[in-house]
């Protein structure tokens, strides 16, 4: 089977965020010139968009493609909220060097790990950590979602992380997950990461996207 490379798989996941509308403009540049050079993407768009017909495609490559959209969603939500960051940071460079706008260098490290806490539905918390890292290997951000809190204790942690006493920003309820940006391993290395998730949450798999 064809391997889709990292700039095609950012862009599928991004695909049904761009069909809703839910995508911004900055983004939507970046999705759409990506189109214009991939008829592998332009191909998974007009499926999803129901303009051409099944036979088209492969079938069995499109059903598990498709199968696989609903689950890949709510990541997605969290590496869109680091695009805008990094896209917006981006645009600054670009009109002060007047250079092209380039966020393909950059690699996303993702890791899942589970703790127990009380006040969750089943005794865990279920956590997801998502860096990205520069041309240079350096983290420049990281978003943490949190999933399996009882509603009374998902908006309490909610509004005390909204507050001053908690150093994160971009705070957002998103279902029953909590999703945010800190900056505690900003300028760390790649590998530098690794190991602090590692011996922080006890993390196996890293994944690089």
């Amino acid at each position: 089977m064809k391997q889709v490379n990292r700039d095609c798989k950012i862009v599928q996941d991004l695909l049904p965020n761009y069909i809703e509308g839910l995508t911004d403009e900055v983004t939507n540049q970046y999705i759409e010139e990506h189109i214009a050079t991939c008829s592998e993407c332009t191909n998974v768009l007009k499926a999803m968009q129901g303009d051409i017909s099944v036979e088209e495609f492969d079938q069995e490559k499109e059903i598990n493609y498709l199968k696989g959209i609903r689950k890949r969603v709510k990541r997605t939500i969290a590496i869109v909220s680091l695009l805008v960051v990094i896209i917006a940071v981006g645009i600054v460079l670009y009109v002060s060097q007047k250079s092209k706008l380039q966020i393909t260098n950059y690699t996303f490290l993702r890791a899942e790990f589970v703790s127990q806490e009380e006040r969750t539905i089943d005794g865990n918390v279920y956590g997801t950590l998502i860096a990205v890292i520069d041309e240079k290997g350096v983290c420049k951000s990281t978003r943490i979602v949190y999933k399996g809190y009882n509603d009374e204790e998902l908006n309490r942690i909610y509004e005390l992380m909204k507050s001053d006493e908690y150093y994160c920003s971009n705070v957002q309820l998103v279902d029953d997950e909590i999703h945010y940006n800190i900056n505690t391993w900003n300028t760390y290395k790649k590998n530098e990461v690794k190991n602090h998730w590692k011996t922080e949450f006890n993390i196996e798999q890293i994944e690089e996207i």
